[in-house]
């Protein structure tokens, strides 16, 4: 099973891209990059596609529903699965199980020093499947 490496994160808050910067690098050892909005995100991807992306729901311009649907139909994103994160109850209202690619969701607050674990088992049921 391929081990899951490559993690991207979009959030517009700057310290909660802090925090899961160091929970991802630092406490699970991946490379993981961030972005503060899915436009630049999705600009970025031939540069360097990750194996999963972690993304925020309520982000101002492309939100994470429109962020998720766009990196599906992307050449270089569709397949990449993908984690909606909110901290509000619009994850409740709109289950991201609905949309293509969304393998699992978090809400916030999150434990930073479980993130990584959380992360890397819904990548190894994802592969497991066959996704």
């Amino acid at each position: 099973m391929l081990p899951l490496c490559r993690v991207a994160f979009v959030d517009d808050d700057p310290d909660i891209r802090e925090i899961i910067g160091f929970a991802l690098r630092d406490v699970g050892g991946f490379d993981a990059r961030a972005w503060g909005d899915g436009r630049s995100f999705l600009e970025e991807l031939t540069n360097w596609l990750p194996q999963m992306v972690l993304l925020d729901l309520t982000m101002p311009e492309m939100d994470g529903w429109e962020t998720a649907m766009a990196l599906h139909v992307h050449p270089q994103g569709h397949g990449v699965p993908v984690v909606l994160m909110s901290g509000r109850s619009d994850m409740n209202e709109r289950s991201g199980k609905n949309l293509p690619g969304v393998i699992g969701e978090i809400a916030k607050p999150f434990d930073p020093l479980s993130l990584s674990e959380k992360l890397r088992d819904l990548w190894d049921d994802h592969v497991k499947t066959g996704g």
